[in-house]
Order: C-alpha cells, then sequence, then structure tokens
C-alpha cells in the first residue's frame, strides 16, 4: 500500500510540473486502473482531458473512450465522443464513434449510419468556409 501512495505522489509531482504530458497522464490512469480503482482512473482523465495544453491529445482521448468502452460503459464513451467532436471534427473521430455504435455496446448499425451522415453533413460544412 505504501508503494501506492508513493507511486501516486510521484505522478502528481510531475504532472504539476508538466500537465501537457498525455503519456504520463495516461499511464497514472492505467496505474489506477489496474488497481481496480475505476473511478480514481476516471478522474484522472477528467483532469488529464481538460487541460488547457497537450501534447498529444488524441492518444489520451482515445484512452479515455477505449477505458470506458472496455468497462462497459457505453454512455459514458457515447458522451465522449461528442464532447470530442465539440473539440475537433476530424474525420477519424467520426469514423470511430460509427464504429463504436456498431458494437454490442453501442445502439447498432442505425445509429452508426446516423452518425456517418451527420458527419458527411458536417464535414462538407466545413469544407464550404
Amino acid at each position: 500500500l505504501g508503494e501506492i501512495d508513493r507511486c501516486r505522489s510521484i505522478y502528481n509531482n510531475y504532472l504539476k510540473t508538466m500537465p501537457h504530458t498525455c503519456s504520463a497522464w495516461t499511464k497514472y490512469a492505467e496505474l489506477e486502473k489496474s488497481l481496480g480503482e475505476t473511478e480514481r482512473c476516471r478522474a484522472i482523465y477528467e483532469l488529464a482531458v481538460n487541460q488547457p495544453v497537450l501534447d498529444m491529445p488524441e492518444v489520451l482521448w482515445k484512452a479515455y473512450i477505449d477505458f470506458e468502452i472496455e468497462e462497459g460503459e457505453g454512455n459514458h464513451a457515447r458522451k465522449l465522443f461528442e464532447r470530442l467532436l465539440d473539440r475537433t471534427s476530424h474525420v477519424k473521430v467520426w469514423i470511430s464513434y460509427a464504429q463504436f455504435e456498431a458494437t454490442e455496446i453501442g445502439h447498432g448499425m442505425e445509429t452508426a449510419r446516423e452518425i456517418f451522415n451527420k458527419a458527411y453533413k458536417q464535414l462538407k460544412d466545413d469544407a464550404l468556409k
């Protein structure tokens, strides 16, 4: 137990000085997940995605979404996709979102199709601006 607290302290101190480092946020969250600390893991990811500057935000968001999917939290994953799309309208995010909806944890093929159509419209509109 003492070693776990020490690891947490090390991550906390590192992230205070380098909060833009996505790999450190991800490793810290993975540590908590490996300890069965789901809520701590989720809280770390939340702190991470809310940082104003990140060196590789796409990696962090993917890890967070994958975590929620692995936990069987489809609604959480869905909300994360929506939040991410509010920040970026990148085609890869749209594709991943639609693919997620087409899985067992998603809402099915019809929803995936709706997301692809929404993506098409959004990306088309963005290109015309």
